[in-house]
This record gives structure tokens, C-alpha cells and sequence, in this order.
């Protein structure tokens, strides 16, 4: 008896079928474990380097307090290693400065730093650089070495620290 040209095809079809699923469901998985390994994981906040000026307007425990506190700010980049936060009280009026002459040349400008400059002065404003470095799992955040700027406002209590804004500038 011999085999018509349609039967092997017959036969091989179910095997066709089951290693499709079988390599489907392994890529599933696999993916799954990158998932749960690489993109849900906080950033690696470990080996912060912390660097501060003098200051005249913090005390040295409130210029820790605020570089935690940017550090628990960043620790949502997935991804990435921050590296250092640093503040430099003269940089930082700088800045501040330059909100002064953006407003001054435009009076309808307006930012949540200058907001909040303006609100609680220019003595209770902490603009800190961060430097870190991301592997490229977060589509928002390119792969290689960053820097970004970290704006925050001391509270009231004069203790709590809580973030303006975040971002490249």
C-alpha cells in the first residue's frame, strides 16, 4: 500500500501545531521572567554618592533629608543605577535667578518652580543633580549615563521635604 502525498502532511500537522505552542508558551515565560526581573525592579539606589555644598540656608540634616528624598523620587526609573546626587547652593540660586529674568521678560511666564519659589522663597528650594545610568528597559528612559535636575521645597515643619518637579534643566 503506499502512502498518498497528503498523508505525511496530515501527520506532521499536530506536530507542527503542538511545537508552536509549546515554543509560544516558552517565550511566554520567558518574557514573563524578564518582566519580573528587569522591568518591575525599582531603581538601585545602593551606592548613592552624596555631595553637598555649604550652605547657608540648610542644615546638614536637612540637606540629608533632601537628598533621600530625591533618591526616593528616582528610585521609580526602573533600570537604572543612580549614581550621585549633588547640590550646589550657588547653581541652584542660579537657576533661581533665571526664573526671576524668564518672568521678567515674559509676565505671563509661569512654572511649578517659580511657583513655588515664589510661594514658599527662595530659601526653602533644594535643586539637586542626579546622575544615573539606565540599561534601557524603560522605554522612557534611554540606555547609558544620564543627568537630571530635581527641584524640592522644604515643608513647613521644616522637616519634610516634597518634590516641585523633576527633569532634564
Amino acid at each position: 500500500m503506499t502512502a498518498s502525498p497528503s498523508m505525511p502532511h496530515r501527520n506532521r500537522t499536530p506536530c507542527a501545531v503542538t511545537l508552536a505552542v509549546i515554543v509560544i508558551a516558552l517565550a511566554a515565560i520567558a518574557g514573563g521572567l524578564w518582566l519580573h526581573r528587569y522591568a518591575d525592579r525599582p531603581a538601585d539606589t545602593s551606592h548613592i554618592d552624596y555631595s553637598f555644598s555649604a550652605s547657608g540656608k540648610f542644615t546638614d540634616a536637612q540637606l540629608k533629608a533632601a537628598g533621600h528624598k530625591t533618591a526616593e523620587v528616582f528610585s521609580g526609573f526602573t533600570g537604572c543605577t543612580i549614581e550621585r546626587i549633588s547640590y550646589d547652593e550657588h547653581r541652584a540660586d542660579g537657576l533661581l535667578d533665571l526664573e526671576d529674568q524668564a518672568k521678567a521678560a515674559s509676565p505671563s511666564y509661569t512654572s511649578a518652580i517659580y511657583d513655588a519659589y515664589k510661594r514658599y522663597g527662595r530659601d526653602r528650594i533644594f535643586i539637586a543633580t542626579v546622575d544615573f545610568t539606565c540599561d534601557g528597559s524603560d522605554a522612557s528612559l534611554s540606555a547609558g549615563e544620564q543627568s537630571m535636575t530635581d527641584y524640592l521645597y522644604l515643608d513647613d515643619d521644616g522637616k519634610t521635604w516634597v518634590e516641585i518637579d523633576h527633569g532634564n534643566g
